[in-house]
């Protein structure tokens, strides 16, 4: 239960949950504490047999909690030690706990964001991850029906390896059978909140008799007879231990409220859906406001009414909570996903492949008031409050929440101007500094003081920080480092401004501050794509990055290190480049065993790499890229985009990789050049390679635009023409481009890795393109060149006027992450057989350097391609600006 930040928890207008026990159960527990046997004893005996009678199973056995059922549970299973238990990620911390507990390894299941549980699809992915699991935990999310014997089936196992968490389960049937006495073992809670309330307590039911007679003894020490039954007439002192237990019995005191409360279960129930339908009713058509589907056939208990709160809404999960808060209105979240908890995450595997899941639906679940005793005016209040207009609870349209590093002169003045400039895109939420004077006066220009500089990552983490700017001219070099890596590693971005002041005034004009104002140059606001989830993917992991010395390549290595990878291999065929990666990296280039000086085109030596270094992750970032002079020199771009490519995914095939991406580029939709089909041809190289994938290897592309601020791209060479006083060279008139900053564009990579499931192609949704033209002179006044000459060239070989993301022959389909899209082709030039038979012609065709047939089998493999190239006077091919540079 949340508890109200300017009020104790009994304050709430609305609380979250709210416990009620019974006259009936109150004089049931005063009976027993006159009794004087106040321990296990005839009240739990009859309290087992009514709440088995309840559930329709054979026998119940009362324990302390849900979670030391489910411990006895397992420990009965007699599974071998550190067996594989299957358990859904998004479940209370406890369940998985009683796993450890129980000398076992959790396994954990992904969830479909839809229902919050797994599928059988999840759980068939999970059992292969760890070979072979012994058992499978069922969780009954929110007392919605699992279904069971899918999952057992999924896990290929039967059901008497199946224990069943039915904590919020009481009153759930799977089709027309109670939950209860469908697996081997099924455990209930009875803690303050749940449908039976007692305040603490839990059941174990089963059929099996053997079962039930171990776990009673096993809930009291191992004990063979127990305290109350040697007591009864006949009885004696005698007892045997055999085997290790726990002290988790249930006291009389407990069981007697139970009984008590058991005869109003049915009545709580009915009204628990009525509430539930109060809520659906009134919330259907509140835009972003999604409850949790249901998709197995049977009663749901409706212990929890959950909601996800979508990017439709307008405001963060958490700002919902706030706000609720405000006004008396009691919430919570249920729950942090296993892989997130930091005892956890070490004792448990997670599959390959991550859990995207349960990563995309942890921010966005909330737990609205739900409990008999709501009323039906507190329903209301509850909705009218999330139903206001978006506008009352939305921060700036398209702003990023912003930290602010330092709290003195420079800082506060930063923070005025992005608070009163709404159009830099930047909302600062707060400031971070060492200075205790700061800290101790609380907030500083109405922002607070959230904390010190080493305290960055919590801080960004907790207040869903977007954009981290440092803003203290005097901030040693290694203290930026400190800052920049704990911003990082929480998916924020960073920006160092020294001098930020001038420059939001357009006094100074550096590359610091075109990020600032990113969103007038290409027509809409920067996107934060990747998110701290992400680090389940990378944290403990050997990742090698491909090209590693480029712009897009360095800025991966900057990332990904951030993320806690076991390695990082830095691989490139240009030595001076890794050398400088190297020494930005670490600050000393003597990590010689991470650096790899290869060329991709080199296949023995490609398979020699994976060999020696066994990469768990590999992002592909190597290529030929140059758009006007792959159109002269097509043979170069197949040998490093088309072969190199396959030189690398088969062998991360052979070796084991568990997640391979490929970085493509838009020209790869119905291509016209020869970049563009040697991209596309690598597309359909990594797809092929999924088809014939090892289990536990996935393959996957991602698609960037026209990346802006990567070396050679066109800002970079627009800002030197214009600071030579060059005319600015643009090819047409109203070519338009699709654009995405250095940020996204690494964003899009460390969210492919998360999402893909293998074979796709994914893209960044990027709005409109944007006219070349109108991006030229924008960029110009901002530098105070308010009428630039610009020069047209004429479209180059192999360009297109307009760019599309998608091939006409291919569908594209939503994935977890709102701003991304997965594209599929549905062209049957597109089969697999077609690569194997045409590829090797083309391979031959680029080793004898005959540019002729590589076009003409290009053009067989893509039929967009043209056979011939364009004419164009040679003098301006090389004279345009700018190649398609990632």
């Amino acid at each position: 239960m949340r508890a109200r930040r300017d009020a104790g928890p009994t304050e709430w207008d609305i609380p979250f949950a709210a416990t009620w026990i019974s006259p009936e159960g109150r004089r049931a527990a005063r009976r027993v504490l006159a009794s004087g046997w106040v321990t296990t004893g005839p009240e739990t005996e009859r309290f087992e047999a009514e709440f088995a009678a309840h559930v329709g199973a054979r026998h119940a056995v009362a324990v302390s909690s849900c979670t030391a059922g489910l411990e006895l549970s397992l420990r009965a299973l007699r599974l071998p030690p550190g067996g594989a238990v299957l358990v859904p990620d998004i479940t209370f911390c406890g369940a998985a706990q009683a796993i450890v507990h129980a000398g076992l390894r959790p396994v954990l299941v992904d969830v479909d964001p839809r229902t919050a549980m797994p599928t059988p699809e999840t759980v068939a992915r999970a059992a292969r991850a760890c070979g072979c699991p012994h058992a499978l935990m069922v969780l009954h999310y929110a007392g919605a029906p699992a279904p069971v014997a899918d999952l057992a089936e999924a896990a290929r196992l039967p059901l008497d390896r199946v224990v069943e968490d039915a904590a919020h389960a009481l009153g759930t049937t799977v089709g027309d059978r109670p939950v209860g006495s469908l697996s081997r073992a099924t455990c209930f809670s009875f803690y303050a909140t749940k449908n039976l309330p007692i305040g603490e307590g839990g059941m174990v039911t089963t059929n099996d008799p053997a079962l039930a007679d171990l776990l009673r003894r096993t809930r009291l020490h191992g004990m063979s007879t127990d305290a109350w039954h040697r007591n009864l007439p006949g009885g004696a002192w005698q007892y045997t231990v055999e085997e290790p237990g726990l002290k988790a019995n249930m006291t009389d005191v407990q069981a007697a409220v139970g009984r008590a409360q058991l005869r109003y279960v049915e009545a709580w129930q009915r009204r628990r859906e009525e509430v539930a339908a109060r809520y659906d009713e009134a919330l259907k058509g509140v835009p972003g406001l999604v409850p949790l589907e249901v998709t197995t056939a049977g009663r749901h208990a409706r212990h929890l009414h959950v909601v996800r709160v979508g990017e439709g809404y307008g405001a963060g999960r958490d700002e919902v909570i706030e706000r609720l808060a405000e006004r008396g209105i009691g919430t919570s979240v249920h729950f942090p996903p296993v892989h997130r908890t930091s005892c956890l995450r070490e004792r448990a595997l997670v599959p390959p492949g991550g859990l995207s899941g349960a990563d995309a639906l942890f921010p966005e679940l909330l737990s609205l008031p739900l409990y008999p005793g709501l009323t039906d005016d507190a329903v209301d209040r509850v909705c009218a409050e999330l139903a206001r207009p978006r506008a009352a609870h939305r921060r700036p349209s398209g702003s990023l929440r912003t930290l602010v590093v330092g709290a003195g002169e420079a800082g506060q003045a930063l923070a005025r101007d992005l608070a009163h400039t709404p159009q830099f895109g930047l909302a600062p939420v707060g400031f971070v500094d060492d200075d205790p004077a700061k800290g101790r006066t609380g907030t500083i220009g109405g922002l607070p003081v959230l904390g010190r500089l080493d305290d960055t990552r919590e801080i960004a983490l907790a207040q869903r920080i977007e954009v981290v700017v440092v803003a203290i001219p005097g901030l040693r070099p290694d203290g930026f480092r400190r800052v920049a890596r704990a911003a990082e590693a929480t998916g924020a971005s960073v920006r160092y401004l020294p001098s930020f002041i001038a420059a939001l005034r357009r006094d100074v004009v550096g590359s610091d501050m075109r990020a600032l104002d990113v969103h007038e140059l290409i027509g809409r606001v920067e996107m934060h794509v990747v998110g701290p989830e992400t680090r389940s993917t990378v944290a403990g992991r050997r990742v090698l990055v491909t090209g590693a010395g480029g712009s897009i390549g360095s800025e991966l290595c900057h990332q990904i290190r951030a993320f806690g990878p076991s390695r990082l291999f830095l691989l490139d065929h240009d030595e001076s480049n890794l050398h400088r990666l190297q020494l930005e990296l670490y600050g000393d280039a003597l990590r010689s065993d991470d650096i790899v000086i290869s060329d991709i085109r080199d296949r023995p030596r490609v398979d020699q790499v994976f060999r020696e270094l066994r990469p768990e992750i590999v992002v592909h970032a190597a290529a030929h890229k140059h758009l006007p002079l792959l159109e002269q020199h097509p043979c170069e771009g197949v040998k490093s985009n088309v072969r190199g490519t396959e030189n690398l995914v088969r062998a991360a095939a052979a070796t084991g990789t568990e997640r391979f991406v490929l970085i493509s580029t838009d020209k790869a939709a119905d291509p016209v050049s020869v970049l563009g089909a040697t991209k596309r041809l690598a597309e359909l190289v990594v797809r092929h390679a999924q088809d014939e994938a090892p289990p536990g290897t996935v393959f996957a592309a991602v698609r960037f635009g026209n990346v802006l601020g990567s070396r050679g791209s066109l800002l970079s060479v627009v800002a030197e023409q214009l600071g030579t006083g060059s005319p600015v060279t643009v090819t047409h008139p109203d070519v338009t481009r699709f654009f995405m900053t250095v940020e996204e564009a690494v964003g899009l990579v460390l969210e492919a890795m998360r999402l893909a499931r293998g074979g796709e192609v994914f893209v960044l949704d990027m709005s409109d393109p944007v006219r070349i033209v109108d991006l030229v002179r924008k960029f110009a006044r901002s530098v105070n060149v308010p009428d630039v000459d610009i020069r047209f060239t004429g479209l180059r070989p192999g360009e297109k006027l307009n760019e599309t993301l998608f091939s006409a022959h291919e569908r594209h389909t939503g994935t977890a992450h709102p701003r991304i899209f997965a594209a599929t082709s549905t062209a049957r030039h597109d089969h697999p057989d077609t690569l194997t038979e045409d590829l090797p012609e083309l391979y031959a065709a680029a080793e004898r350097n005959d540019a002729d047939e590589v076009r003409r089998v290009l053009a067989t493999l893509l039929p967009c391609f043209p056979t011939t190239q364009p004419r164009r006077p040679a003098h301006s091919v090389l004279a345009d600006p700018y190649p398609d540079d990632f």
